[in-house]
């Protein structure tokens, strides 16, 4: 149910054009103006035929983990269309790095073995019971081009034997920052959800230097420690609000509890 008596408030949503609609309405329906500014444009693997060869092989791993939600959409397509629907290898556990990728996984008919407890992060998903007891396991990642290497690593040294599968591709898009540029002039900047740490480092890249002071001190939500850390990295002068994932919902309750609870103080 929708929150009519949210106080107004102008929250930019950085979301890829093809994931930010519905939680763009679903924040309007809450009463929030919510802009769009894309700062990752998301797109199918480079090689399709070489991806579609290695999901054929998905059997002979013993666990699959999907690190976000594009993972689970453009993974799933490609072992679909790989293996056909409905024919996931029993053998071959799903671990999921946060609520938000577990869920679009069951969106593909998918459900998790493994969820990381807690924010969504490698070190969240390592610290996992099961992620413990590796060694001799065969464990394929699947995930974007590029990205952190903690994962893969860490799971290498304790033994376990590590592919990738880098089913989409991320980029960054060329989007002038004039409307970030007119919110902070107007002073009606409110808040600004990011989902990732590429976004994040995309984000300060693609303002412009004058406006980095007030990015520095402009409410950013995050959903990860290793976020909140690169904000302090990047110069960021608050403290970050930390979602539990980034599922709509979740984005939604932080986002509407944040502007009715700053809205009413500075009432």
């Amino acid at each position: 149910m929708t929150d009519k008596q949210t106080p107004g408030c102008t929250i930019v949503v950085t979301r890829p054009v093809e994931q930010a609609k519905k939680l763009i309405e679903s924040l309007q329906d809450a009463g929030i103006s919510a802009v769009h500014f894309p700062v990752i444009a998301i797109s199918p693997g480079s090689d399709q035929q070489q991806l579609l060869a290695q999901a054929e092989k998905l059997a002979s791993y013993d666990m699959a983990i999907f690190i976000s939600r594009n993972a689970a959409d453009y993974g799933s397509a490609l072992v679909k269309k790989a293996l056909g629907t409905g024919n996931w290898p029993e053998q071959t556990r799903i671990a999921a790095i946060g609520r938000g990728t577990a869920r679009q996984l069951q969106q593909h008919g998918l459900a998790t073995d493994i969820l990381a407890n807690g924010p969504a992060s490698s070190e969240t998903l390592l610290a996992e019971t099961e992620m413990q007891q590796v060694a001799g396991k065969h464990i394929l990642i699947l995930r974007g081009n590029g990205g952190r290497e903690k994962l893969a690593e860490t799971l290498r040294q304790r033994g376990a034997v590590v592919d990738y599968l880098e089913c989409y591709k991320r980029e960054r898009p060329h989007v002038k920052p004039d409307i970030l540029s007119d919110l902070w002039l107007k002073n009606s900047l409110d808040g600004i959800v990011l989902t990732s740490a590429e976004g994040l480092q995309n984000l300060y890249q693609m303002v412009r230097k004058e406006d980095l002071p007030r990015l520095n001190r402009t409410p950013l939500f995050v959903i990860s420690s290793t976020m909140v850390e690169l904000c302090g990295k990047l110069g960021y002068k608050l403290k970050p609000i930390l979602m539990p994932s980034a599922a709509d919902g979740d984005v939604i309750e932080a986002v509407t509890a944040f502007c009715r609870n700053n809205k009413v103080a500075g009432n």
